[in-house]
């Protein structure tokens, strides 16, 4: 009878612990992608970038990747700081 009670005593307070406890979803790091149109503007684009598709012959990066999101495109005279990613070349993004 000890037994029993003991066990159900055990299985209330593991239920009831669990019933007070919430899931909270892991932060996902997002990476948001920027490629250089021939317009002069960096475009927000949905895919990430291939760097074989750097051509030309630009003064600027590529792509810049940003951790937060700059809007759907910028200048090349009003670049964000600090991108978290960048091509390794200059030129124009012609996929």
């Amino acid at each position: 009878m000890k037994r029993l009670l003991f066990g159900l005593f055990a299985a209330g307070v593991a239920l009831s612990m669990s019933a007070f406890t919430t899931f909270t979803p892991k932060n996902k790091l997002m990476t948001f992608y920027y490629v250089l149109t021939t317009a002069g503007f960096y475009q927000r684009v949905s895919f990430v970038p291939d760097g074989d598709n750097c051509l030309g012959t630009a003064a600027n990066k590529c792509y810049l990747g940003y951790s937060s999101d700059q809007g759907q495109s910028f200048s090349i005279n009003s670049i964000p700081a600090a991108p978290s990613i960048q091509s390794a070349t200059f030129g124009l993004y012609i996929p």
